[in-house]
C-alpha cells in the first residue's frame, strides 16, 4: 500500500474532531396560523459572521425543512420565513458542532411574539425589543421590572423571553429555574415541549442524569423527537475506543434520521476500526450517494480505494 493510501486509512481511524468544521445541520417545521403545514415556503438561513454565506431550503408536502452540513459560525446564523401575506418571522440560532439543531416557525406563536411590542405595554413590549436586538442583559432587567410589577397579563410571554434571554448568555441554573417556573405556572401551554426540552437540555449540561432523563421522557410523550441522541452517542463511543458500541447506536441513529449521511460515515469509521472493510465501503458509498457534493468526499473516495484491497474475497 502507497504512502498516500496510507495517510488515508489513518484519517479514517482518527476520532471525529479532526474532521471539518462542519455541523450536522438545521431541520424544521413551519406551519400557518391555523396549525397546518406549509409546503414549498422558503427558508432563509444567513451567516451572521459573513452575510455572503447564504443559504435557501424549501419545506416539504409536511412543511419540513432539513439544510444539513452548514459550516460552523461562531456568531450564528439568521433564519427567516415569510409565509403568503404574512409578516416575515425572523430567528437567531447558533448550529452546533455534532447535532442537528431544530428551528420550527409557528405563524401561530411566533407572531405574536414578533408583534408584543405592538400589542402589549412597557416594560413587556421593552423585553421583546432588547431580545429581537440581542442586547440579552437588558431585556433580563425589563422582564424582571415587569414580572416584579402587578400586571400578570403577559407573565407567559415575558417568562419566556427571559429565560431565552438567560440561555443565550450561557446563565444555565438561572435559565433552567425560569423555565421550571414557567412550567409550574402554565402547564399545558402552547409552548409545553419547548420548555420541557430545554429542562432536559439544561439538566444534562450540569450533570444531573436523572432529572435530564426525566424530563426527556416527558419531552418524547409531549411528540418531541431528540434528533442527533443516538449519533452523539455513537460518537462519544468511537471516540472512546468503543467500536463495537459505537456501531449499534449508528444503527438507531438511521432509525431517528434515515437522510442523516452522517451516521453513514462515521459508521464507516466505526467498521473499519473493528476490522470490517466490507461494511465500511458500503457505508462510505452510501454516504457519498447522499452527499456527492460534501467538502469530503475526495477524502472518502480515496479512503475506498485504499480499503477495498483488504476486503476478504
Amino acid at each position: 500500500m502507497n504512502k498516500k493510501n496510507l495517510i488515508i486509512l489513518f484519517l479514517l481511524l482518527m476520532p471525529l474532531f479532526t474532521f471539518s468544521q462542519l455541523t450536522k445541520g438545521l431541520k424544521g417545521k413551519v406551519v400557518d396560523r391555523d396549525g397546518k403545514p406549509v409546503e414549498n415556503v422558503t427558508v432563509t438561513i444567513v451567516d451572521k459572521s459573513n452575510s455572503q454565506n447564504r443559504y435557501e431550503i424549501k419545506t416539504d408536502k409536511d412543511g419540513v425543512y432539513l439544510y444539513a452540513g452548514l459550516p460552523f459560525s461562531s456568531e450564528g446564523y439568521l433564519v427567516s420565513v415569510k409565509v403568503g401575506e404574512l409578516p416575515e418571522v425572523q430567528k437567531i440560532i447558533k448550529v452546533k458542532m455534532l447535532e442537528m439543531v431544530e428551528l420550527d416557525f409557528d405563524m401561530r406563536k411566533d407572531l405574536v411574539m414578533q408583534e408584543t411590542k405592538e400589542v402589549i405595554a412597557n416594560p413587556a413590549a421593552d423585553a421583546q425589543e432588547l431580545f429581537k436586538n440581542e442586547d440579552y442583559q437588558g431585556a433580563i432587567e425589563k422582564a424582571n421590572e415587569y414580572l416584579n410589577g402587578e400586571d400578570k397579563t403577559n407573565e407567559k410571554v415575558v417568562l419566556l423571553i427571559k429565560a431565552r434571554s438567560l440561555g443565550k448568555l450561557n446563565r444555565t441554573d438561572e435559565e433552567l429555574e425560569t423555565y421550571l417556573k414557567y412550567l409550574e405556572l402554565f402547564p399545558n401551554s402552547d409552548m409545553e415541549k419547548e420548555a420541557v426540552g430545554r429542562v432536559a437540555d439544561l439538566y444534562q449540561k450540569k450533570g444531573d442524569k436523572a432529572n435530564s432523563e426525566k424530563y426527556k421522557k416527558r419531552f418524547k410523550e409531549l411528540g418531541g423527537t431528540i434528533v442527533a441522541e443516538n449519533y452523539n452517542k455513537g460518537v462519544e463511543k468511537l471516540n472512546e475506543g468503543d467500536a463495537k458500541g459505537a456501531i449499534e447506536y449508528f444503527k438507531l441513529a438511521f432509525a431517528d434520521d434515515p437522510n442523516d449521511p452522517d451516521a453513514h460515515r462515521e459508521l464507516a469509521r466505526a467498521y473499519a476500526q473493528i476490522g470490517d472493510y466490507a461494511g465500511a465501503v458500503e457505508q462510505l458509498k452510501i454516504y457519498l450517494k447522499m452527499k456527492p457534493n460534501a467538502d469530503d468526499a475526495e477524502q472518502w473516495k480515496q479512503a475506498i480505494k485504499a480499503l477495498e484491497p483488504m476486503i476478504k474475497k
